[in-house]
C-alpha cells in the first residue's frame, strides 16, 4: 500500500502531538524538581517537537516523494519499537535483581520518542538512497525504451505499423502494463484507441476520450493532452477525480497510474499515446521528459510517413496518367493519322486532274491538322517525368535543334562553353526546337537567338531580339492554346514548360538585353567537370 506525503506526514504529526502531550504533563508533574524536569520532561518534549516538525515537513512534500512515504513510516515504527523494546529489556534485567525504578512508564515513553525521531531520520536517509537508486534504474530503463521505440519509428513503413510497434515495445518495458495510441482529427469530438498492446481487445474498444473539456470524458488526462499539447499524468487513478469515468475499468485491469503523451509535430497534434502502469507514482519528472520527447519523435515520424504516403499516391497517379497519355498518343498517332493520310492522298490525286481553291483550302487544313497532331504528341510525351538522366552536351543539342528548325535568315549565337547538363537529350532538343520556332514566328526573318549559361545560378537562357513579351502575358503564354500568331497551334511554350517541369527545372520569362524575350531555366543539374564522352561512357 502506498500513502501520500500528506497522509504519512499527518500520521507523524499526530504521533508527535500525542507524545508532546504526555511530556507536557510530565513537565507539570516534575516542575518542582529541576533536574528531573529537564531530563524526563523538557528534553523528551523537545524531541517530540522535532517529531511534529518532521511530520509537517513531510506534509509539505519537502523530504521524499509519495512512493517512499510508507518506507519512512515503517522506519518510524521500527525505531519506536526497537528503543521501547530495548528499554523494556533493561527493565526486565533490573526486575530480576530488584524492584523496577520509579517512573518506568515515563522512561518507556521517552525511549519511544527518541526511537520515533531516530526512525524518522533513518527512514528519510533510506528513502532518499532508495529514490536515487530507483531514479538510476528508471533512467536506464526509459533510455532503453526510448532507444528501442526510436528504432521502431525509423524502421516503420506505414503509420499503422509505427503505432503498433511502439505500443508493443512500451508494453514490454517495465513497469508499463500496457500502451495504446489514438488518432486525433480536429473535426471529431472523440477519439478511441487505434493501436494497442497489453490488455484484452474488449478493454480498448470500450475506451472513449472526449475532446471537449466540459464533457466528463474530456476532463481526464487524455482530453487535457489533446487540448494543451502537453503530457498529462494521473499518478494515482484511484484518487484522481478527473479519472472517475474510467475508474472501474482501471481497477478491473490493475491500472494504478496513467501518462498521456500528445503526438505532436509543431502545432499539429496527430493523436495521443496512453501509457499505463500497475503501480502509482511511476511518472515523475525525468520519466515525463523522456515520454514527451518520444511523443515529439513519433509526431515527426507520422508527418514524414504521411508525406511519403502522399508522394507514393502522387507517383501512382503520375504512373496512371502516363499510361493514359501513352494510350492517347497511340490513338492520335494511328487512329487519327491513318484517315488523315487517306484524305491527303485523295486530295493529291484529285488535284492532279483538276485544282481549285476548295481543294487548296482542304490541303492547307490537313497540313494544319498534321501540325496539331505533332504538337499534341509532343505534349503527351512532355507530360511524363524524366526517370533516367544522361549527360547531355548542351551546345550539340542546341545546334541540332537549330538545324531542324526552319530558321530562314535568322542567326544562332550560342556560347562556345555551354557545358553539359543531366537530362533526356531528345526532349531537351525538343525544348530548344519549340523555343527557336517561337522566336522566328513572332519576329522578323533576321531574328538573332542567343543561348548561354546563367551568371547567378545553375542553368541556361534562350534570348532573342524580337518584339518581346509584355510582363502581363508572361505567365499566360505557357497556357495550352495561347498564341498571338494566327498560324500557331498554341502548344509550343506549354511543351517547353512541361519539359522543364519533367526535369525539375524552373522557367521564367524576362526581357533580353536587346529588348526581346529571354527564357531562363534554373535548377538545372550541370556537370562541367568531365568531358562529354567520358560522362556518356
Amino acid at each position: 500500500m502506498s500513502l501520500s506525503t500528506r497522509t504519512g506526514g499527518t500520521a507523524i504529526v499526530v504521533l508527535g502531538l500525542v507524545l508532546s502531550a504526555f511530556h507536557v504533563r510530565t513537565v507539570g508533574v516534575l516542575w518542582g524538581a529541576p533536574a528531573r524536569v529537564v531530563v524526563n520532561g523538557i528534553l523528551p518534549l523537545v524531541l517530540a517537537a522535532f517529531v511534529v516538525a518532521a511530520g509537517v515537513q513531510l506534509v509539505r512534500n519537502d523530504v521524499v516523494a509519495d512512493q517512499f512515504v510508507t518506507r519512512v513510516l515503517s522506519w518510524v515504527v521500527v525505531g519506536v519499537i526497537v528503543l521501547a523494546a530495548a528499554t523494556a529489556w533493561l527493565f526486565a534485567s533490573v526486575l530480576v535483581t530488584g524492584p523496577l525504578p520509579a517512573n518506568a512508564t515515563l522512561t518507556l515513553l521517552n525511549a519511544s520518542t527518541l526511537g520515533g525521531l531516530i526512525g524518522y531520520l533513518v527512514g528519510v536517509y533510506d528513502a532518499r538512497r532508495r529514490e536515487q537508486q530507483v531514479q538510476v534504474d528508471q533512467l536506464n530503463r526509459i533510455n532503453n525504451t526510448l532507444r528501442i521505440a526510436t528504432r521502431e519509428i525509423v524502421n516503420a513503413d506505414t503509420r499503422n505499423e509505427l503505432e503498433q510497434q511502439v505500443c508493443e515495445r512500451l508494453q514490454q518495458s517495465k513497469p508499463y502494463e500496457s500502451a495504446w495510441i489514438g488518432r486525433y482529427d480536429p473535426e471529431d469530438s472523440e477519439l478511441q484507441p487505434d493501436a494497442w498492446a497489453g490488455l484484452d481487445d474488449e478493454y480498448y474498444e470500450s475506451v472513449v476520450i472526449a475532446v471537449d473539456g466540459d464533457d466528463a470524458h474530456g476532463k481526464g488526462a487524455g482530453g487535457r493532452a489533446v487540448r494543451t499539447g502537453e503530457i498529462q499524468c494521473s499518478q494515482n487513478v484511484s484518487t484522481d477525480p478527473s479519472m472517475e469515468p474510467w475508474r472501474e475499468l482501471f481497477a478491473e485491469h490493475g491500472v494504478e497510474s496513467v501518462a498521456v503523451v500528445p503526438l505532436v509535430d509543431g502545432d499539429t497534434v496527430h493523436g495521443i499515446l496512453s501509457v499505463y502502469a500497475d503501480r502509482p507514482y511511476v511518472f515523475d519528472e525525468p520519466e515525463r521528459e523522456v515520454l514527451m520527447e518520444l511523443g515529439e519523435t513519433i509526431g515527426h515520424a507520422i508527418t514524414s510517413l504521411e508525406a511519403r504516403e502522399q508522394l507514393r499516391r502522387r507517383e501512382r497517379e503520375l504512373a496512371s496518367q502516363n499510361d493514359r497519355l501513352e494510350e492517347f498518343a497511340s490513338v492520335v498517332s494511328h487512329d487519327l493519322r491513318n484517315p488523315m493520310n487517306v484524305a491527303e492522298g485523295s486530295i493529291s490525286l484529285e488535284r492532279e486532274d483538276r485544282d481549285s481553291d476548295a481543294l487548296q483550302r482542304a490541303a492547307d487544313a490537313l497540313t494544319r491538322m498534321n501540325e496539331l497532331v505533332e504538337d499534341i504528341l509532343a505534349l503527351a510525351r512532355t507530360g511524363q517525368l524524366v526517370s533516367e538522366f544522361d549527360s547531355v552536351d548542351l551546345r550539340t543539342v542546341v545546334e541540332d535543334a537549330w538545324a531542324t528548325t526552319e530558321t530562314e535568315a535568322s542567326t544562332l549565337d550560342a556560347e562556345p562553353s555551354l557545358g553539359t547538363i543531366s537530362g533526356d537529350e531528345s526532349r531537351i532538343r525538343e525544348l530548344f526546337e519549340n523555343l527557336f520556332r517561337n522566336a522566328i514566328e513572332h519576329a522578323d526573318d533576321d531574328v538573332t537567338v542567343s543561348v548561354g549559361n546563367l551568371d547567378d545560378a545553375d542553368g541556361f537562357y534562350v534570348a532573342d531580339d524580337g518584339p518581346g513579351i509584355s510582363p502581363a502575358d508572361r505567365e499566360t503564354v505557357f497556357d495550352v492554346g495561347y498564341s498571338t500568331n494566327p498560324d500557331g497551334t498554341g502548344f509550343g511554350l506549354n511543351i517547353v514548360r512541361s519539359i522543364a517541369d519533367a526535369h525539375g527545372w524552373d522557367v521564367t520569362i524576362t526581357e533580353s538585353d536587346a529588348g526581346g524575350t529571354r527564357f531562363e531555366f534554373s535548377g538545372v543539374e550541370t556537370d562541367t567537370g568531365r568531358p562529354v564522352d567520358e560522362q556518356v561512357a
